[in-house]
């Protein structure tokens, strides 16, 4: 099967020309490229999302010290929460609506105090219609709104035949350019917003920052390759999905920890990587990315086109242990995978390796067990936790492997029952 599910759109052509391309006026285009995208007057550029989150917290805690309280969906990435943890502040989960993978609003709503600070909205399952909802709830409560862009880069939905990007609604919206984002650079993240303070004291604290330490940059830049490499049809199939199969079906956690991220900061401070700038390398990758934003935008509409195909074979043949997330548009869909809710999830993931279909895990996790909350009350996300998987939908991917994979998952349940 002529098929792979490494997603990398940084190419080596444009690795090959950012090491000669000259970095003056680079970061100024990037800045004016996202400003216009996120309808904001301000970007400011990190080496990554998570130290855009610490810096954005390190300057609303000086501008609103009375506010402690910051406000996350249950089903989330730990790395964010912790930052907010190692700040001191107080964090709160809550929980999901099951059916679209949003906040859920008659909860949040009583989770919102006169010490909430911000929600902060990860872009996961396409609800942007919920997102207005949840803006005039903040405008309303006076809370600040923080949109976790991290794999929504350019994406938009048409409402009243207008193009309403992601990133536009929040207050502060973050962004991340690291290797497997649909913008693809080896480091690199930043932070759009009209809040001219906030890019004075973010430019004052990277300026502290060390530079980007060679080997770290190195180890990046051998990831990549390695990647890039394996990202190859042939070298795929033959090589790295039996490796990815092995370390599944066997169990192995040395082999796991490689492929999937670890936990290993949580409650024990920021890595020292994170107060470093962001490489010139990694400046004009991103640069060169935004630069083409038509051949982006062209595979967007492609994997957009391979989503509603998966919908449609789904439809076919409707069975109660698969359920879809609603798709009201599917400009505005998730851009790296095709998230699907299933029952028995780590016995059918086993079947689909079994079948050469390499599934992925999303990194989300119900962080109220993670960070020992007390309200523990997170009964959807500890379901998603247990029960989403993500389907390939990479531009190579066509409608005959499409096919493939939803009719081995059919036929999986039809052997179940």
């Amino acid at each position: 099967m002529k098929i792979f599910r490494i997603n990398l759109y940084l190419s080596i052509k444009n690795f090959i020309i950012a090491l000669f391309l000259s970095s003056k006026k680079v970061e100024q285009k990037i800045i004016k490229s996202i400003c216009k995208s996120s309808k904001k007057k301000y970007f400011v550029l990190t080496s990554q999302l998570r130290v855009s989150f610490l810096i954005l917290l390190k300057y609303l805690t000086m501008k609103y010290p009375k506010k402690n309280e910051i406000i996350f969906s249950s089903y989330n990435l730990a790395e964010m929460v912790n930052v907010s943890k190692n700040l001191k502040y107080k964090v709160k989960f809550c929980d999901l609506n099951y059916d679209n993978g949003f906040f859920n609003i008659k909860i949040l709503k009583k989770k919102i105090t006169k010490k909430t600070l911000a929600i902060v909205q990860t872009n996961m399952f396409n609800s942007y219609e919920d997102s207005y909802l949840l803006r005039n709830l903040c405008k309303k409560r006076g809370v600040i709104l923080i949109e976790d862009n991290a794999i929504f880069f350019d994406n938009y939905k048409k409402i009243k035949n207008k193009k309403i990007f992601s990133g536009n609604l929040g207050n502060y919206s973050l962004y991340s350019f690291n290797i497997m984002k649909n913008i693809s650079a080896l480091f690199g993240g930043g932070v759009s917003t009209n809040d001219k303070y906030f890019e004075n004291f973010a430019k004052k604290e990277i300026d502290k920052f060390k530079e980007f330490h060679l080997i770290v940059l190195f180890k990046q830049i051998l990831i990549f390759l390695i990647l890039k490499l394996l990202s190859n049809n042939f070298l795929y199939k033959v090589f790295f999905f039996n490796i990815v199969k092995y370390a599944h079906l066997n169990n192995n956690l040395f082999l796991l920890k490689v492929f999937y991220p670890s936990l290993k900061f949580i409650n024990r401070g920021f890595p020292d990587y994170y107060f470093t700038k962001i490489s010139n390398i990694s400046k004009k990758l991103v640069y060169l990315q935004i630069k083409d934003l038509k051949t982006r935008r062209n595979n967007h509409k492609v994997r957009a086109s391979k989503n509603k195909y998966y919908v449609n074979k789904f439809n076919e043949k409707k069975i109660k242990e698969v359920k879809l997330f609603p798709i009201k548009d599917f400009n505005y869909q998730n851009p790296i995978d095709f998230p699907i809710i299933v029952k028995n999830k780590i016995k059918l993931n086993e079947y689909l390796l079994k079948c050469g279909i390499e599934t992925r895990t999303i990194y989300y996790r119900n962080c109220n067990k993670i960070f020992n909350i007390k309200d523990r009350s997170s009964p959807v996300a500890e379901k998603y936790q247990k029960e989403i998987i993500c389907l390939p939908n990479h531009v190579k991917v066509n409608n005959k492997y499409i096919d493939y994979i939803v009719n081995k998952i059919f036929k999986f349940y039809d052997r179940k029952l």
